[in-house]
């Protein structure tokens, strides 16, 4: 490799570095569920939110009274937490990737009753 060509790489690199790191300094977070928090209030949040890669969704709630699990589509739709990723904090925050991120409450019928919210990044 030529002396220019590991400028020139070495140059890309930092360039690369940079809109990373500005791309992840502009992240914003949203509370799950707006106001009400994540829970049976959440009136169709997060409709009218605009979401981009690296923003966190923040999921407040009592600790036993509700969980997040984030599935696939097809958990979903069904209300299937099995193989998600469980969270169970009270204070969970969950960085979005590209694409639509599901999240719902396993705990009882929370699920089928509402707790639950499909997030999309772009």
């Amino acid at each position: 490799m030529s002396r220019g060509n590991k400028v020139t790489n070495i140059a890309l690199a930092m360039i690369l570095c940079i809109l990373l790191q500005t791309s992840i300094s502009n992240a914003d977070t949203f509370p799950a569920g707006g106001a009400n928090g994540w829970g049976f209030a959440m009136n169709g949040w997060p409709n009218g939110n605009t979401f981009k890669v690296g923003d966190v969704i923040e999921f407040k709630y009592p600790v036993g009274m509700h969980n997040v699990v984030k599935v696939s589509k097809a958990g979903y739709d069904s209300c299937d937490g099995t193989g998600g990723q469980v969270f169970s904090s009270g204070d969970d925050k969950v960085t979005l990737e590209y694409g639509t991120s599901y999240f719902i409450c396993t705990i009882g019928p929370h699920c089928s009753n509402g707790v639950k919210a499909g997030v999309t990044a772009n």
